[in-house]
């Protein structure tokens, strides 16, 4: 199984976005994933400086890949999206328009492609995506179906991070201040981790991240790698943080490679997860929910929730 590394959903200043893919250039990550998700304004260093840091990362070694826009709402971002897809990398798509203006480039469906079901992923199959990214809010046997009906198709799933949930038309961050989108004045750039919401009795719920909602919590799926694997799911997927980055990476390796047990890489990774963790989509419980794999090799009846 590989490590990947999804693009930085936050707004981070250009010094921290260089330092951060050159540190991830010595990591044993093996595709990078780079560009925004959320919105054109937020990749400060621009067109020029993605294809830089996207040629260093391939002389470093790493498969490289764009992402593209989850909600393409101006003529701006598809024009942005239009520039992307003329650099000489691979297109995560993460939006059915972006299909249409990457013709003869390889194209892998991000996890904000709605593919629910079989029909869908053959659908995509047939128009030329060679990999998929399993959204976050299926469960097990959603994926096995999907994953058994296009066989040849690569799979990738986040296994940890905060999980992408939502976009909106307008900017919730800019929103909570006070100001529209379009006068926003890119005020993402003060929530590096994004903006915490709790509900009325105090619990982390989500994290406000411009267009975009994201869970409060990691979810970690490292409890359940060999039925990732089992599920022909080849790779991982690691959100970026605003640190220690870096220590997640290295955990998930020594968990693939058999040097950390369960508990330890369990137990190592909670310290990243100050809001805590979870995986209970997978498992068919409610996304905040943590379902112990301890519980669940005693079979699926007996397994429990825990929330940590």
């Amino acid at each position: 199984m590989k490590i990947t590394l999804g693009p930085i959903p936050f707004l981070w200043d250009e010094d921290k976005i260089l330092s951060f893919y050159k540190e991830i250039a010595t990591s044993p990550v093996s595709v990078v994933y780079i560009g925004d998700v959320i919105c054109s304004k937020r990749f400060i260093p621009g067109i020029d400086a993605i294809e830089t840091i996207g040629r260093m990362l391939l002389d470093a070694g790493k498969e490289v890949v764009i992402s593209t826009l989850g909600l393409i709402t101006t003529r701006e971002e598809l024009d942005f999206i239009e520039a992307l897809c003329r650099l000489p990398f691979t297109i995560e798509a993460n939006n059915i328009g972006v299909l249409n203006t990457c013709s003869g480039k390889e194209i892998i469906g991000g996890p904000h492609l709605a593919i629910y079901n079989a029909p869908t992923a053959k659908f995509l199959a047939d128009l030329g995506i060679q990999r998929i990214v399993f959204m976050p809010e299926l469960n097990k046997p959603a994926i096995e179906s999907i994953s058994l009906s296009v066989p040849s198709l690569e799979k990738e799933i986040i296994v940890f991070g905060n999980l992408p949930l939502a976009f909106s038309w307008r900017c919730y961050t800019a929103r909570a201040i006070g100001l529209s989108k379009a006068n926003c004045a890119i005020v993402c750039k003060k929530y590096p981790e994004g903006m915490p919401l709790e509900t009325m009795d105090g619990m982390p719920l989500f994290n406000i991240n411009g267009t975009q909602l994201m869970s409060a919590k990691k979810v970690c799926m490292v409890g359940s790698l060999d039925s990732l694997e089992a599920l022909g799911i080849e790779y991982l997927r690691i959100i970026p943080q605003a640190r220690n980055t870096s220590d997640v990476i290295g955990i998930f390796n020594k968990a693939i490679e058999g040097v950390l047990s369960y508990p330890e890489t369990r137990e190592a990774l909670k310290r990243y997860a100050p809001e805590g963790m979870s995986n209970g989509w997978f498992y068919g419980q409610a996304g905040w929910e943590y379902v112990d794999n301890e519980s669940i090799k005693t079979g699926p009846e007996q397994a429990t929730q825990h929330y940590i």
